[in-house]
């Protein structure tokens, strides 16, 4: 009896926590608000009133919290990126745009702020100025390899393949790179290979290109239903990828193998990642994928990035989805996308 392939459905899940003042919230803001006029180039308070201000749905007081910080500390890449994350959640993208600009006119030699507006613009699927921000934060720190593999994903979103398979096999052959990242760069290879092969007009060719995906010895192997990726912007930062499984089981960094065979990849405690999930056989059922800013180095770093999803890797069918979250804070954790499998 012969059964049907699985079926894919990728949605995003826009899970965001209700902003209501209570009377607790209040209190904090007012606290903060006396803590600023005692110290007011204490960061910490400045962030945390901004948040607090945020979290009780009082985005024109939030604004103006930001705006006024900003007057006294303007090369400052948190409440640069807070101003046009409201600006964003009251409609005027715009201006948001403008605001996010500026982080690099303040900071045109800091790779970070280079990043930090690519991570905006890929959010915003504006790819090509993504890609250029990334180029220049190459320029600046040419030694950087998880740059080279964020410019690499962006060059294979757009359609860059050789270009994007030629930093990622860099990245393997490098052997001062950490396992970390060489992993996850064979992975992201063999889906590039997977396309030249899909791609070819002959038997041989479709064989060279099965041999250079054989030849990376890929852990979990190059064809599986599911795959996701986490990433994101900022150093000295613990994001982790969490699955949630049909069965009800998480899997993350202290639990890696499902009993569903779903296994999770690295575990990033520095910054940027990348960690993966893979899924070689899914279960029917819902997979959801969430997000969780474990810890900080920094006293007030917001953690923000992506998370790709491939469904179908290395098929014919495969199907990749793109995701963009934001963790204000240590302790937050969002859902940002679920997989349902028939």
């Amino acid at each position: 009896m012969a059964f049907a392939p699985p079926s894919f459905t990728v949605t995003a899940v826009d899970e965001r926590p209700t902003r209501v003042a209570n009377a607790e919230l209040t209190a904090e803001i007012e606290q903060l608000q006396q803590l600023i006029v005692e110290a007011p180039r204490e960061r910490t308070h400045r962030f945390a009133l901004v948040r607090a201000l945020i979290d009780a749905g009082e985005l024109d007081q939030a604004l103006a919290a930001a705006e006024a910080w900003r007057e006294i500390d303007a090369y400052n890449l948190v409440v640069v990126r807070l101003i046009g994350d409201i600006q964003t959640e009251l409609g005027d993208a715009k201006q948001a745009l403008r605001t996010y600009s500026a982080v690099t006119e303040l900071l045109s030699e800091d790779p970070e702020a280079q990043r930090a507006l690519a991570t905006v613009l890929k959010a915003q699927g504006d790819l090509d100025n993504a890609l250029a921000r990334l180029q220049v934060a190459t320029q600046l720190r040419p030694e950087d390899q998880r740059l080279s593999f964020e410019l690499a994903d962006v060059e294979l979103r757009r359609g860059n393949y050789a270009q994007a398979a030629a930093r990622f096999e860099a990245i393997v052959a490098d052997e001062g790179a950490s396992e970390q990242l060489r992993h996850p760069a064979k992975q992201r290879l063999a889906q590039v290979y997977a396309g030249f092969r899909r791609d070819a007009n002959t038997d041989a060719q479709r064989r060279e290109w099965t041999a250079k995906i054989d030849a990376l010895a890929l852990e979990g192997g190059s064809q599986n239903d599911i795959k996701v990726y986490l990433t994101w912007d900022t150093d000295r930062t613990d994001v982790d990828l969490w699955v949630i499984n049909p069965k009800g089981e998480k899997v993350f960094y202290s639990h890696r193998q499902g009993a569903f065979g779903g296994t999770l990849y690295g575990d990033v405690t520095t910054g940027y990642g990348p960690e993966s999930f893979t899924a070689k056989t899914a279960k029917a059922g819902t997979y959801a994928v969430e997000v969780n800013y474990y810890g900080s180095g920094g006293a007030m770093k917001e953690a923000r990035g992506e998370l790709l999803v491939v469904v179908n890797e290395g098929r014919e069918d495969e199907q990749q989805h793109t995701f963009p979250y934001v963790l204000p804070k240590v302790g937050d954790s969002v859902r940002v996308a679920k997989i349902e499998v028939k």
